[in-house]
């Protein structure tokens, strides 16, 4: 069977995660992507996760500062239809390969670049490393640890998330090139893609109001509580929803704290700060009445959300990774026999395919200088005149009927790049409303909110005829779910045969686990990434961003079925899970072979090694993350003394010392005038540093809205730059805003719409909680 795009050609330069996972992305489904390589080599190769990040892919050696060597990749530039770089600012363009060279070469070429922190704002040209941003964003400082300060924050959650949206824009502009016959840029940054993982950030979200009688937020205390079980052992709690909870504290005896008069909203909203303390203790007491084993066996029977903690490597021996074809046996030539996990989405008509390993160095060069040249444009007219102003997804609708952030939020991202998303929620709203006191809601920015009920016959209607005029239809209910609603896979096809079908699920439709209630924590437990996080030998840690990195698979996994579908005229099935997307981000973990260990946090939460460390100050907390020779000659120089090619526990404690004689601020700026990536890592939290620190305001990471009563604030701000056309910044509306609008374009007149809304089939209700 065919691939999603065959046919691609793709040139991968520089050495980071993020531009390894976006070349990945895109051969897996079929593009030939050569990544162009100094002669020296990648400096991650080696490293476990490079046979993940680099399989399928074909290595050619260029030194593009040689001239000769340049010229021949100008020539590949040619014949490419787009090109990821992953260098800091300024560096293509005095390689003479930045975007403008090659596009007056090859007008078609689309053009992804993948910096560090943003193209302009006083950070720009900060090492674009991932400890760097995890320092300088605050990302260190937000999760609570086995020590005070910072922690170090091992899964490059930036990188993957980076290495997703170059994916997605370089898809995006290769489907608008169709249209338009020109290529584009597209631009992103590891800054950029950690504000997708900022759920909360906007105005009105409960997580950050101050505590008041009667409104103290518990959700993530409670229904998302990392609970100790008899045996020593720790299940994650994802009992959000008001079945799960009434389930699970039923059977933990706890049916006075259902029954409460004093705790009507719970478990959202509590009457005080002491009330929530009982309750959390009398679940504890009540989780470490028996083994964990014993608690999943009562959990999957009736159904209550909780899941136990796995390592990375034993996620890819679990029947849930097995059962849905997740698992996949690789031989690489440097590693021997390896396990990885498999392909990030299942295509029903162009299957993905894994392919070969991971190339030795420069294993392709003259293959790839002998079949590419003599260059030719990539092919292709364009179907319509040149449309420059325009964003690439404008001719793409999406019918979004997914609840919460992940399912959605890959909605929000295709919105960013044009994309018309008409969100389909019940009169109660999207459950993930819930979480906030305003209409602004971040998965819900540049959507129009319908709402229908789909349990009428009338509601139901109304969708299929949406149906009729969509692209892409987007859910996230479990299996069973969507053949009540009459909205399963061989309806909803059968009314638009052109469509794809989208099932952006937690656990996959096979499977011990298929039925069971997935949230944003359960991938966390599930796929290793709480076990990696949490440092050597420690309980394991809730690192809640399972949502955004399923947001962020599922927007590459639908613009390659998009472009599958339109090359191929048919539509198809894709299913994404959240437990494959978060084993991405953990794959230098998750590999299994024989050879090197992937690196392990130390107990204290410090970081890997000498090199890679966090270290207090004076004052506070530095990171330091060096890699390279060059940065590690550059230290020495700086601390006057011979360091050692291999770090040691004896050079962290020299450090240590050293760092300890002078404030972060003074070593930040001494390291990093001397070319040593270092960063102060206790510089504000997270959250605050997102919307509000200078540098995100101007590089546009944060931007600042008007929505109606709300007024002016400050949210997150698109993540993607698009060469094309500006991304406006739409609001977020109140539920159901669009009903009447919507319902107008399908032909219904205003007398049908008011009966509809009259009935309760369109008429909005929302949650409920006070705001």
């Amino acid at each position: 069977m065919a691939t999603a795009l065959d046919g691609l050609r793709i040139l991968e330069l520089g050495s980071e995660v993020a531009a390894g996972i976006t070349g990945m992305v895109l051969a897996e489904n079929g593009a030939e992507v050569v990544k162009i390589e100094p002669p020296q080599g990648d400096r991650d190769r080696g490293r476990p996760g490079f046979a993940v990040w680099h399989r399928a892919k074909k290595s050619a050696v260029l030194d593009l500062a040689d001239a000769g060597d340049r010229n021949w990749f100008l020539d590949l530039a040619r014949a490419a239809d787009g090109v990821i770089d992953a260098f800091r600012p300024t560096v293509a363009e005095k390689l003479g390969v930045d975007y403008h060279t090659l596009h007056r070469l090859n007008d078609q070429l689309v053009y992804a670049s993948i910096t560090g922190f943003g193209e302009t704002g006083p950070w720009r040209d900060l090492p674009g490393y991932e400890q760097i941003v995890a320092a300088k964003s605050g990302r260190m400082t937000s999760y609570e640890g086995v020590r005070p300060g910072p922690v170090f924050t091992p899964v490059p959650i930036a990188s993957y998330g980076a290495g997703m949206l170059a994916a997605v824009g370089l898809m995006a502009g290769i489907w608008a090139r169709q249209r338009s016959g020109k290529g584009q840029r597209v631009h992103t940054s590891l800054l950029h893609a950690l504000s997708v993982y900022d759920m909360t950030s906007g105005h009105g979200n409960r997580t950050h109001l101050p505590p008041e009688p009667g409104r103290v937020y518990g959700v993530m205390r409670v229904p998302f509580m990392t609970a100790p079980t008899k045996d020593g052992r720790f299940i994650q709690m994802c009992s959000r929803q008001a079945h799960h909870y009434r389930r699970w504290l039923a059977e933990l005896g706890l049916e006075a704290l259902l029954d409460d008069p004093e705790l009507p909203n719970a478990p959202d909203l509590w009457p005080s700060e002491e009330r929530l303390a009982e309750a959390i203790e009398a679940i504890r007491r009540g989780m470490e009445q028996r083994t964990a084993e014993e608690w999943m066996e009562v959990f999957s029977a009736k159904d209550i959300g909780g899941d136990p903690f796995l390592a990375p490597r034993e996620f890819l021996d679990h029947p849930q990774c097995i059962d849905n074809e997740r698992r996949q046996e690789v031989f690489d030539p440097e590693m021997g026999p390896t396990a990885q996990i498999g392909p990030l989405g299942l295509y029903s008509d162009t299957p993905s395919v894994v392919g070969p390993p991971a190339p030795r160095l420069g294993e392709h060069t003259e293959e790839v200088l002998t079949s590419w040249l003599p260059a030719t444009s990539p092919s292709g007219p364009a179907s319509q005149a040149d449309r420059a102003g325009e964003l690439p997804l404008a001719n793409v609708t999406i019918l979004d009927v997914g609840y919460f952030y992940a399912c959605p939020f890959a909605a929000t991202l295709l919105a960013e790049a044009g994309a018309r998303v008409i969100k389909v929620e019940p009169p109660t709203g999207d459950p993930g409303r819930r979480n906030w006191t305003t209409d602004y809601v971040k998965s819900h920015v540049a959507k129009e909110s319908i709402v229908l009920d789909l349990k009428t016959p009338e509601g139901l209607e109304i969708l299929y005829r949406l149906v009729d005029h969509a692209d892409v239809f987007l859910h996230n209910f479990r299996p069973g779910t969507p053949e009540r609603l009459g909205i399963d896979a061989d309806t909803v096809m059968g009314r638009n045969p052109r469509l794809l079908y989208v099932y952006a699920s937690c656990f996959g439709s096979n499977g011990p686990w298929a039925h069971k209630a997935g949230f944003h924590s359960s991938p966390n437990a599930i796929a290793g990434a709480g076990v990696v996080e949490s440092g050597d030998s420690n309980p394991p840690r809730n690192r809640t961003y399972g949502d955004p990195t399923a947001a962020l698979a599922t927007a590459a996994a639908i613009m390659a079925g998009v472009l599958a579908c339109r090359r191929t005229g048919r539509g198809q099935r894709l299913e994404t899970t959240m437990l494959t997307a978060t084993a991405y981000a953990v794959a230098e973990w998750g590999v299994q072979h024989s050879g090197k260990e992937s690196p392990v946090v130390d107990s204290g939460q410090f970081g890997y090694h000498a090199y890679q460390r966090l270290y207090e100050t004076a004052d506070g907390w530095l990171v330091l993350d060096v890699h390279t020779s060059r940065e590690r000659s550059s230290l020495a120089t700086i601390l006057g003394e011979e360091l050692p090619d291999k770090p040691t526990p004896e050079l962290a404690v020299q450090l240590a010392e050293t760092f300890a004689t002078d404030s972060a601020e003074a070593w930040e700026a001494r390291l990093l005038a001397a070319g040593v990536p270092a960063a102060q890592a206790d510089r504000g939290d997270f959250l605050h540093n997102m919307l509000y620190e200078g540098h995100m305001q101007e590089c546009g990471a944060a931007v600042e809205v008007a929505q109606g009563s709300l007024g002016a604030y400050w949210r997150a701000g698109p993540t993607m730059q698009f060469s094309a056309a500006p991304t406006p910044l739409h609001p977020a509306l109140p539920l159901g805003w669009a009903t009447a609008a919507v319902l107008g374009e399908l032909g219904i007149d205003d007398r049908e719409i008011t009966r509809l809304h009259d009935m309760g089939v369109t008429k909005p209700i929302g949650h409920g909680l006070p705001s």
